[in-house]
């Protein structure tokens, strides 16, 4: 019986049992991997003791390579599983990449962040673990009123624009804001006051500091 678990234990770490003998055994034993790839990270070295919780070494696969996306939490209704989208590196904008959705997180960083995995339907070598991408996702598409987003300004824990009300005055209005795209943000009114009104676009913040100052 200790014989059979002796020999069951060594199997387990990829000893093979029939090729022992008196006269080939040896000290050191060959460590396998369960998945092929390549060494990432090498966390021991010579003479160090181990447990069986210690990581050895981070091996990358290169056949399972993924994209992990952060989108905003008031984003992420619009996603959902099997959804398609382009990414691309700071360094080569114009090589999209195409991807899908196949995992949404269910937690809420401290930054109102949530995970979002994608696999690449066509995995290109050039992408490196650990590099950076952008990623664009079409959604359901509808009419929106946009500004700049340099014109929404936060104040507290709400967001305004400053819409015009005669020369040299103005009112800060509050708004929700929606998606954005390529320095614009959809937003809408809190209430009716600002509808149809003129938004100032620019130096939003520079009147955000003159308020500020006057009512101080």
């Amino acid at each position: 019986i200790m014989i059979c678990a002796l020999e069951k234990k060594l199997r387990l770490i990829g000893i093979n049992t029939g090729q022992l003998s008196e006269t080939n055994i040896s000290r050191t034993v060959n460590i396998y991997a369960p998945v092929n790839g390549y060494v990432s990270s090498v966390n021991v070295n010579v003479g160090r003791y181990v447990t069986p919780a210690d990581v050895l070494f981070e091996i990358v696969d290169p056949t399972d390579i993924h994209l992990l996306l952060t989108v905003f939490e008031k984003d992420i209704d619009k996603l959902f599983i099997g959804q398609g989208l382009v990414a691309y590196t700071n360094n080569m904008p114009d090589k999209k990449h195409t991807a899908k959705v196949v995992l949404i997180g269910k937690d809420v960083a401290p930054d109102r962040t949530i995970p979002v995995h994608c696999h690449f339907d066509n995995y290109d070598k050039s992408l490196v673990p650990g590099m950076y991408m952008n990623a664009e996702i079409r959604v359901d598409e509808a009419d929106a009123l946009v500004v700049p987003e340099d014109a929404v300004v936060r104040y507290g824990d709400k967001e305004y624009v400053f819409i015009v009300k005669g020369d040299k005055t103005y009112e800060m209005t509050e708004v929700a804001t929606g998606s954005a795209d390529e320095g614009y943000v959809a937003i809408s009114w809190a209430n009716e006051e600002g509808a149809n009104k003129q938004v100032v676009t620019t130096n939003a913040y520079t009147l955000l500091m003159m308020l500020k100052n006057k009512s101080e």
